[in-house]
């Protein structure tokens, strides 16, 4: 990480786990929902939680915070933010941190806090690849 400051990756960790517990009490509400069918599938429950992320977490103040955190990054940043959690998910290794940026750049638009939201082991992601980094 060349840009990225360490405060603001384990500040974005701290916003994506208390989000992610939110979500986790949403799809716990549709499982104890009694009108709900009863076969679920990871799948559906991926689905529900990126719905309601979207929808329900729109009025939610730590939706809304992330949300304006990530947005308000540079360019850069996000790009190393992307690319952080694409190394601590195993998609790159470390050796090729600087293809896992370019790749970042390339796949960047408006939405990438949205694409970073929906990720739903990002703070694990974020946590990997900071210790990959710092490994160094």
């Amino acid at each position: 990480m060349n840009i990225l400051s360490l405060d603001k990756v384990e500040f974005i960790i701290s916003m994506a786990r208390e989000l992610g517990e939110s979500s986790r009490a949403i799809i716990g509400e549709e499982l104890a929902d009694d009108t709900a069918p009863r076969h679920y599938s990871e799948f559906s429950l991926a689905a529900k939680a990126d719905t309601s992320m979207s929808e329900e977490n729109a009025g939610d103040s730590t939706y809304q915070e992330l949300k304006s955190v990530i947005n308000g990054m540079n360019e850069e940043e996000r790009n190393e933010l992307v690319a952080l959690m694409w190394l601590g998910r195993g998609t790159y290794s470390l050796s090729d941190w600087k293809n896992a940026v370019e790749e970042a750049r390339d796949a960047g638009n408006d939405h990438t806090a949205e694409y970073l939201m929906r990720t739903p082991l990002l703070p694990d992601y974020l946590t990997e690849g900071l210790a990959l980094v710092a490994d160094e």
